[in-house]
């Protein structure tokens, strides 16, 4: 009898692809001398008509290998993104009969008469493949074997094909093994299957209920921060991972892709924010983020610009001629959101997943068994706070200094007529401090702050309105096409001048906005 907890990763991978990764350094030269070999393996699966072992979390099969047989029972998956573990019991036996007593001297800790009752066990399908398989050494302290599975399930008269790669830690660390997936996935493109072969098999004999949305899980601030961010990672990349299979399979949702990973890829770059002083490597994390958030800002700012253009041009009511900009802005749209499916169809993305969660998995934490996740909120909005006041002190001391150096004759005064620029202290100080703000205010919609008082919570959400306004505008105007800018006909020139000006006009409304909440919530704070 073998017992272990498993821990795999499984990818789908095109056939052509599976070639030239076998073929690449990554598993050519990590291959251990005399590991590699094929098999033909038969897996059936056991349990009663209404699944009580499924029901209890267990799964029950029986593999044939050649004429040896191993029965094997497997507890409580734990799944994230294609990543899955779970502790496993294998047991010699004589042939493919269900049996579930052979488990008695395994030290397996289930009751199955309790689970079972009278209920009989049977046959609820079969799956056959041919694997081939390799160990890898990829670092030295790390193996990891390699199973590249080519075959199909048959249940209820239903077939499957299968064809996927999985990658099981055999010894050494999960942190090692998500990033030598990362490296694949910069190979060639991988995609996730979060589903296991039982899983599928079940699923063949309408014996799954559909999952629909899963919800993904508030914060728990008396969690300890390091396993509660941890949790979160896996459940965001998770999420993202299960959008883009649907997202590459379906091949007409390019312009809905802000919509539909944005908010998880903000949520990691959010919960990276809060970690930065007590987890290395975050600021590279950062950065690797990046290559997915570009793009998919610039999708969803495109098409607020592309709605707030056809509101503008309906109000003209035909005084600006014929629409010049409209096809431009969804050309735009079109080319964005092809960057972004060309992304997710190279792997991109699971190549960012995969480098973050190794990088978290390696990460050195700090404090991690005594501070929880509320606690350290609390901390870095005090950091945030003290930024703030220096910001503060620091303008009214060059305010001082400018002040004197005009009484000493050392600064000319500006000449009577000159235009001197609108003192906006708010808006100058909410600009240089953007991140800090952003997050100051995403922490008190969250939590309760214990830093800040009521009164000061009520007006920072306010504050809080304004900036996003600000924020949305400013970067709105950022967005607007070069070729908008460069228009070269008298016409184009002035439908985009029209827009710019109503952006324009927005800016200083917002900017002014942000002013007046920013003094209303200065004189809140006690720091």
């Amino acid at each position: 009898m073998e017992k272990n907890t498993e821990t795999e990763i499984k990818l789908l991978i095109a056939k052509k692809n599976v070639k030239a990764l076998v073929a690449s350094p990554l598993v050519a030269k990590k291959t251990k001398k005399g590991s590699h070999k094929t098999v033909k393996l038969v897996n059936i699966y056991f349990d009663t008509r209404d699944l009580l072992l499924h029901q209890a979390g267990i799964a029950y099969r029986v593999r044939q290998n050649g004429k040896k047989y191993e029965a094997t029972v497997k507890l409580g998956r734990a799944e994230a993104g294609g990543l899955s573990a779970r502790q496993e019991y294998n047991v010699a036996v004589k042939n493919a009969k269900p049996n579930l007593s052979v488990f008695d001297e395994s030290g397996l800790q289930v009751d199955f008469a309790d689970i079972l009752g009278t209920a009989q066990i049977e046959k609820l399908f079969t799956v056959r493949v041919k694997r081939e398989l390799r160990l890898l050494q990829i670092t030295k302290e790390t193996v990891v074997e390699m199973a590249i599975d080519q075959g199909f399930i048959s249940a209820g008269g239903k077939k499957e094909t299968i064809d996927e790669v999985e990658l099981e830690l055999k010894e050494g660390s999960l942190a090692d093994l998500l990033a030598y997936t990362a490296k694949i996935a910069a190979e060639v493109p991988v995609f996730t299957e979060s589903r296991s072969k039982y899983a599928r098999g079940l699923a063949l004999l309408d014996k799954l209920e559909p999952e629909g949305a899963r919800p993904l899980p508030e914060v728990d601030w008396d969690n300890d921060y390091c396993e509660e961010y941890k949790k979160q990672f896996y459940q965001y990349g998770t999420a993202i991972m299960e959008e883009q299979n649907v997202f590459a399979d379906c091949g007409k949702l390019q312009t809905e892709a802000d919509r539909i990973f944005l908010p998880y890829f903000e949520r990691m770059q959010a919960a990276l924010y809060w970690l930065q002083p007590v987890m290395d490597g975050s600021a590279g994390m950062q950065a690797n983020l990046q290559g997915a958030l570009r793009p998919l800002y610039k999708l969803r700012d495109t098409k607020t610009l592309l709605r707030r253009w056809k509101s503008l041009f309906k109000l003209a009511d035909g005084r600006l001629g014929e629409d010049k900009v409209t096809r431009l802005l969804e050309n735009r749209l079109e080319n964005i959101g092809d960057e972004i499916q060309l992304q997710v169809m190279r792997g991109t993305y699971s190549g960012i997943i995969f480098s973050l969660w190794a990088a978290m998995e390696g990460a050195g934490w700090k404090a991690e068994e005594y501070l929880q996740a509320g606690q350290l909120l609390q901390v870095r909005v005090k950091d945030i706070l003290e930024k703030i006041e220096d910001a503060m002190n620091r303008e009214k001391e060059a305010e001082t200094e400018k002040a004197e150096a005009i009484l000493t004759g050392k600064l000319v005064p500006e000449k009577k007529g000159r235009k001197v620029p609108l003192k906006e202290p708010g808006y100058a100080t909410v600009t240089r401090l953007g991140k800090e703000f952003y997050y100051l205010v995403t922490a008190n919609e969250s939590s309760k702050l214990t830093n800040l008082s009521k009164e000061s919570r009520k007006k920072l959400e306010k504050l809080g309105e304004a900036m996003r306004e600000l924020f949305a505008v400013n970067s709105l105007g950022q967005s607007v096409p070069s070729e908008l800018l460069k228009s070269n006909t008298v016409l184009s020139a002035r439908q985009s001048g029209y827009l710019l000006g109503d952006l324009a006009a927005e800016q200083l409304m917002a900017r002014k906005a942000v002013n007046k909440a920013f003094a209303k919530w200065l004189k809140t704070v006690k720091y």
